[in-house]
């Protein structure tokens, strides 16, 4: 057994980054030809390269024939191969700032809920407190953040926590609660009402969230316990963008965190139904990868902690 685990050691070392490029390039382009013009190779140097990975890793990661197939091999070497090739350009990224400017470098992944407050505000208060850190932000609905945590493109998800934040080498601190609310605009109909009730939005058309979201569900449940039939949505859309730009124009409601429209509300383009969500779904906080807490991370979480409670007093803090 241990010979066979020594062998297994000294052929996997033979395999290089540029053999983990054709393995990705060939994984999605779907063919050795387009995969040697995304590398700039030729295909006979593509088509060696990778039987080398497959004889190093002792497997066969795609069939041949007329098309070139996926086997059941190939999802798993690609998680590694992706994380090391991103590794490699992370390093690159870190020394290239760093010969350029002294600036060390953290991706972050930033969900709309904080993209427009929290952040502006922690990079103002990092530039403020001499911190020599080059940060590269990203803004994405939760799904595509913890996507590309997976493949190691962002070092640090800010935003609404879930069920990943708390998974197996992954760290989470919650900063605050931010509850969801109904949101109409100034001149809304049902706010000539005393007191509007969930069964009054039915009469006006809702956007909603994309089914299958975790705020879709906490929607639909607050209908359903109260023996209503959830909406049938005008539209669906993640984009807080868009759906404000909806409300404003027309007399339609959507869910939004409080402190995302808090800023609209003194404009007075925008009002808050009073109507509460019977479920949640989780406070704003932050995660980043178990064995990652470097001190460019610990600065700019430490960062985050003290902006937050800077900019949300009112808002209550999220329960250790």
């Amino acid at each position: 057994m241990e010979m066979k685990e020594s062998k297994l050691a000294l052929r996997l070392r033979r395999l290089k980054l540029l053999h983990f490029e054709v393995v990705i390039a060939v994984a999605e382009t779907g063919s050795l030809t387009a995969a040697a013009a995304v590398l700039g190779r030729s295909q006979p140097a593509v088509s060696q390269q990778l039987a080398e990975a497959e004889d190093a890793l002792g497997v066969q990661l795609f069939s041949r024939g007329r098309q070139i197939k996926a086997t059941i091999y190939l999802p798993t070497v690609l998680q590694y191969m992706r994380r090391s090739v991103n590794d490699s350009w992370q390093l690159k990224n870190e020394l290239e700032t760093l010969s350029q400017s002294g600036r060390r470098l953290l991706r972050i992944g930033t969900m709309p809920v904080t993209a427009t407050v929290l952040i502006p505000s922690t990079i103002i208060y990092l530039r403020e407190h001499g911190e020599r850190i080059q940060l590269e932000i990203v803004e994405d609905i939760a799904a595509g953040l913890w996507a590309r945590f997976e493949r190691n493109e962002i070092d640090l998800i800010v935003g609404r926590l879930d069920e990943r934040a708390y998974a197996e080498g992954v760290s989470a601190e919650a900063i605050f609660e931010d509850p969801h609310c109904v949101v109409v605009n100034h001149q809304h109909p049902l706010l000539k009402r005393k007191q509007p009730q969930w069964e009054n939005t039915k009469n006006h058309p809702w956007v909603m969230p994309p089914r299958g979201t975790v705020l879709r569900r906490a929607v639909d449940a607050t209908f359903l316990d109260l023996g209503l039939s959830p909406p049938i949505a005008w539209i669906e859309s993640a984009s807080p963008t868009v759906n404000l730009s909806l409300t404003a124009k027309t007399d339609c409601l959507t869910v939004i965190s409080r402190s995302a429209v808090r800023q609209y509300i003194s404009l007075n383009t925008y009002s808050i139904l009073p109507l509460r969500l019977k479920y949640e779904v989780g406070p704003i906080g932050m995660a980043w990868a178990t064995n990652r807490l470097d001190p460019t991370l610990k600065t700019v979480v430490a960062s985050l902690r003290q902006v937050a409670g800077q900019i949300n007093p009112n808002l209550p803090k999220a329960a250790d």
